[in-house]
């Protein structure tokens, strides 16, 4: 059953602030409390100001109309790539590319492998794979054994050869613990984190990705829990899921989670349809 018009109102009257375009918020934050990760509370006390003064970490703080924070996330730009035989392949894609300019330089070189080499350095330098006929186009006499081995991967294969994907990361996602008890006595059937992420989050997303590409939206689910009870949360309620497709760089504290990642293709239709499947219906309760 969709969202009831006095759920929107109220929803609509919380605010997401940007947690540096207000000095009162290095205050505010003081009242801030999560008992299951005190690193991000204390993150959100110490460092997280000045990252977002910064423009390092985008910092956002969700209010209510008394000026209580309930909840906070941050973002900020990430890539992804392919973990397929990812190691090796770069490897091999280093030495392509330098083998490939040398060979651009080549007077000997003809004008049809000029133009291919082009083409193949475009593809390596915007991380978009290689295609396979783009290498056989090369002169035999050109070639030499990293075309050749390259040559003989299948095209699905090198296709993810080097392959990259603009993603934007969820670096913070966390409620105050002193407004859980509040929430739940709302009439809001959704938990506090989920309306956050599909009514605030997303719309930023969202706007993003109106001016520059974005592929993926992910996270690290810090969940050391043996029934993964976060990694589930977010699979049922955000959409996620964990897969080793794909891989980031992570900083050191991110080890001990879990990967997680969802394509943004059909992200504003997941958020309508959120809308739409708000509430519970009335037969399955």
């Amino acid at each position: 059953m969709q969202i009831t018009e006095k759920q929107q109102q109220w929803i609509n009257s919380l605010v997401c602030e940007r947690l540096s375009s207000n000095e009162n918020n290095l205050r505010l934050v003081d009242a801030f409390c999560n008992v299951r990760n005190e690193s991000l509370e204390h993150t959100l006390k110490n460092e997280a100001y000045e990252e977002d003064e910064a423009g390092n970490i985008a910092y956002y703080l969700i209010k209510d109309k008394d000026e209580n924070i309930l909840f906070y996330f941050s973002i900020k730009c990430g890539i992804l790539y392919d973990l397929f035989g990812e190691k090796e392949k770069l490897r091999k894609i280093n030495d392509l590319f330098h083998f490939l300019v040398e060979l651009e330089k080549d007077p000997s070189s003809t004008k049809e492998d000029k133009e291919t080499i082009a083409s193949i350095l475009e593809s390596i330098r915007t991380r978009k794979g290689l295609v396979k006929k783009e290498l056989s186009k090369i002169s035999h006499i050109k070639k030499n054994q990293i075309i050749e081995d390259l040559a003989k991967e299948s095209e699905d294969n090198l296709k993810r050869v080097g392959k990259t994907f603009a993603g934007v990361e969820i670096v913070h996602f966390c409620a105050n613990d002193n407004y859980r008890p509040f929430w739940e006595k709302l009439n809001i059937k959704q938990k506090m984190g989920t309306v956050v992420f599909w009514h605030f989050l997303i719309p930023k997303i969202c706007e993003l990705r109106k001016i520059v590409g974005c592929e993926c939206l992910f996270l690290f689910a810090a969940d050391l829990t043996p029934d993964e009870l976060l990694v589930n949360y977010y699979k049922s309620n955000l959409g996620f899921r964990d897969s080793n497709e794909y891989g980031t760089a992570i900083p050191l504290y991110d080890y001990a989670c879990k990967f997680m990642y969802q394509e943004l293709k059909d992200i504003e239709e997941k958020r309508k349809n959120f809308y739409l499947e708000f509430n519970p219906d009335e037969e399955s309760v």
